[in-house]
């Protein structure tokens, strides 16, 4: 073979090598952190309308303030846009070209600030770092909040199928919404009791009013997913009826910990196979059942709503925890969980007891024994 065949066909490899390098975007545009919604308060300034990217890497964006900014720079980005409410359930219910221009308007004033051209003050704040706020729940009025119980396929030591793989319908319970907390706030157990679960979720967050919807149409109304730790108490004094169900001791005052954002339905393509998992002090908590994937939920995000709906309304913003994935882990004072779901970030929160100085406990009445 000649010298020029040998040169020839070694480019022609080498031009074959670097095409199938490129092809598989070694040299691609790394995409941007993925988009989040959420509401939080700064200095006594009441809820306000947040967006960031990622998980606490980058500032978090007063959405309001933000457009302000623009409109005073002159950028072209605000021109044409929908209007924006101002807090997540109007946003909500206004629907995607209100959403999108929330995206833009946080993209817009990060890029202004890099531009260099723009300085924030301490009256119109635009951007916050991510530990200089405080975290509320990303819905702070949803109508309902919604248990999953028994969600999970859990096998038997033996490897046979566990109580709730075979049912015929998916089992839920309500949460108050007065039951909510925020993200870094604390689960407080207000000295009623000594020990609670805390169960690690993944939450749906409904987009528009939902009746007897198809399972093959459900997604349709989803506007997003957080998480949701479903604590539940363990030795709470209450009633033994019945008909009182769990509201009562998974329904105290900051028992439904959520947030810390809300992540987009478009930008959680796989919510069918998110790993769940949730840390004790730091350790990570390893339960004997390796179920810890929302690949095993009985019943997927679709069937849980079409169930749901041909029962209740769902109203925008309503909330649903799709359950467990393991089996429910001890919670005492002062340790602190976090609640990690794949794509969605994660849920801190530390215990603590601390009942009302003038808190009067409710006494138990005495009950004659036979």
């Amino acid at each position: 073979m000649s010298h020029t065949r040998v040169l020839s066909r070694r480019f022609a490899l080498t031009a074959f090598a670097a095409a199938a390098f490129l092809s598989t975007g070694a040299f691609a545009q790394t995409p941007p952190p993925t988009f989040r919604l959420l509401t939080f308060e700064s200095g006594g300034s009441g809820p306000r309308l947040g967006a960031t990217r990622g998980s606490g890497e980058q500032e978090v964006v007063d959405v309001h303030n933000a457009i302000l900014a623009l409109i005073k720079a002159g950028a072209p980005e605000i021109k044409g846009l929908a209007p924006v409410p101002p807090d997540m359930l109007s946003l909500i219910e206004a629907g995607a070209p209100s959403v999108a221009a929330v995206r833009a308007v946080h993209d817009a004033a990060a890029k202004l600030k890099a531009s260099g051209r723009f300085a924030d003050g301490p009256t119109h704040r635009v951007f916050y770092p991510e530990r200089s706020i405080k975290y509320l729940p990303p819905v702070l009025n949803p109508s309902k909040i919604y248990g999953a119980a028994g969600a999970y396929l859990r096998k038997n030591a033996d490897g046979t199928p566990g109580t709730y793989d075979n049912v015929e319908y998916p089992s839920f319970f309500l949460k108050p919404p007065s039951s909510m907390t925020g993200h870094e706030s604390e689960i407080n157990f207000d000295g009623l009791l000594t020990t609670g679960v805390h169960e690690p979720e993944m939450a749906v967050i409904i987009a528009r009013t939902a009746k007897d919807v198809p399972v093959g149409k459900a997604m349709d109304y989803v506007f997003g997913y957080t998480i949701l730790n479903d604590v539940s108490a363990r030795d709470l004094g209450e009633g033994k009826h019945q008909s009182q169900g769990s509201v009562i001791s998974k329904g105290l005052d900051t028992f439904s910990p959520v947030g810390p954002y809300i992540t987009l339905r478009e930008d959680v393509p796989n919510v069918g196979n998110l790993e769940v998992s949730a840390n004790l002090d730091g350790v990570r908590h390893k339960w004997p059942v390796p179920n810890g994937n929302t690949s095993f939920l009985t019943f997927g995000v679709a069937e849980q709503i079409a169930y749901l709906s041909e029962r209740h309304t769902l109203l925008p913003g309503d909330i649903i925890s799709t359950g467990v994935p393991q089996p429910s882990v001890p919670l005492k004072e002062g340790q602190t969980v976090e609640i990690v779901v794949e794509g969605l970030g994660t849920l801190r929160n530390k215990v603590v007891s601390k009942p009302a100085a003038d808190h009067v406990k409710f006494p138990a009445r005495k009950v004659a024994k036979d």
